[in-house]
């Protein structure tokens, strides 16, 4: 039987919050007060006392420190002057999805300021959201004339941006196409909405290629650089190219090794752990463990790095062994099933696990099928066979083991 594989990937945005308000600065600070901040706030809420916190911070951090993801967060948000009011009731009605609602309170803002150039976008935004393709092209043509000449590629990427979110990737390829022909010296600002088209598309040879270029010198110092880094490993776990692994690590340590100056090693170690927590939060220790190895290249002597390394590390023990009674023909598949139900309810924080739940009640009422009267003594079989070939994921669950020979033993008594 084989075991399914969690995602990292969120289906609902996350609410709209105050970034610059999070991390105590304003909406015209510049990028390097922005990482200021952000380091700052890390040394205030440390991922391993406050990981709540820590969540918040770097989500405010990962969204301004990138130019295009911050002139999308910025059209969601208010813009000060006489259009403040307005704009943030927009906001408020966008946030419940009542479009029209907000249109209307834009179109009151653009009477006050006709050349608002981030009103243009907004009502873009919504049109496409509502399936108006005319004003959408109609507006994102307007804040195109109304944007400055070292702007107007990031508009385009914006465009494209929402293309791809509205499931057109191959209308937001041709956006970025054109938006590198037009100005080549913005290429870098495109690279990163280039890997999510290649990304939804599955043109993986495009995409590794692209990631590939994208890395920094290997003898840079700018610690901003593990975001690639980790990109870059990201990619690698998705595309499945473990072969790779070693070449991977040995110039991401290279990286790391030249980090000297104590904040750079902060904001770095930050990155890594919250990378290895979204993994370890989902069930994928093997990918978990990547991470936390990095983290622990840097500082071996932090206790809490210590700690949930070695805590990763025995989990994917359990998970490798639990590869192995999926893969295994001879356990009775039922009892698979419910390893890896409990798996997946014990060690991760997987919000959802009926699917996996209603798989093995389904495979239950099939057996009977087949198995009739003879489904007890296959279950008790396969049980035994786990304690026997696989040691942890039995003391795992020895508890349910147990429970369960109990339940099956009632069952058939009866």
């Amino acid at each position: 039987m084989e075991k399914p594989k969690p995602s990292r990937r969120k289906s609902r945005k996350p609410k709209i919050e105050n970034y610059y308000k999070i991390l105590g600065t304003r909406s015209n600070a510049s990028q390097e007060t922005i990482k200021k901040k952000y380091i700052e706030s890390v040394k205030s809420f440390p991922p391993e006392t406050h990981p709540e916190e820590f969540q918040r911070i770097r989500r405010a951090y990962e969204t301004l420190r990138d130019p295009v993801k911050r002139r999308e967060y910025d059209l969601m948000r208010k813009y000060g002057g006489k259009i403040e009011r307005i704009m943030e009731e927009a906001l408020a009605f966008a946030e419940d999805e009542q479009w029209d609602k907000a249109a209307n309170l834009l179109h009151q803002a653009r009477k006050i300021a006709p050349d608002n150039m981030q009103i243009c976008l907004a009502l873009g935004q919504i049109a496409l959201l509502q399936d108006d393709e005319q004003t959408f092209q109609e507006q994102f043509e307007l804040a195109g004339n109304l944007a400055p000449e070292n702007e107007k590629a990031l508009i385009l990427a914006l465009k494209a941006r929402l293309l791809l979110e509205k499931d057109r990737p191959e209308e937001a390829l041709e956006i970025l196409e054109y938006a590198r022909a037009q100005y080549p010296e913005h290429g870098d600002l495109l690279q990163s909405m280039y890997i999510d088209v290649y990304k939804i598309l599955g043109r993986e040879d495009d995409l590794w290629a692209l990631t590939m270029d994208t890395l920094p010198s290997p003898d840079s110092r700018n610690p901003e650089d593990i975001f690639v880094y980790i990109h870059w490993i990201n990619i690698m776990i998705e595309l499945e190219k473990w072969d790779v692994w070693s070449a991977v690590q040995l110039r991401t340590r290279k990286f790391l090794k030249a980090i000297q100056d104590e904040e750079d090693k902060l904001m770095v170690i930050t990155a890594l752990l919250s990378e290895h927590n979204e993994y370890f939060e989902t069930g994928c220790f093997r990918e978990a463990m990547l991470f936390i190895d990095l983290a622990h290249n840097i500082d071996s002597k932090n206790p809490h790095i210590k700690q949930q390394r070695r805590k990763t590390r025995e989990l994917l023990r359990v998970e490798k062994e639990l590869d192995r009674l999926c893969a295994d023909p001879d356990i009775f598949p039922l009892v698979s099933t419910y390893a890896i139900e409990w798996f997946y309810e014990k060690y991760t924080t997987l919000e959802d696990t009926s699917q996996i739940r209603e798989k093995r009640i389904s495979i239950l009422e099939n057996l009977y099928s087949d198995y009739g009267d003879y489904i007890d003594i296959n279950i008790a079989d396969g049980v035994l066979a786990i304690r026997r070939k696989y040691p942890l994921i039995y003391n795992s669950f020895q508890a349910q083991w147990d429970e369960l020979l109990n339940e099956r033993a009632t069952a058939h008594r009866r």
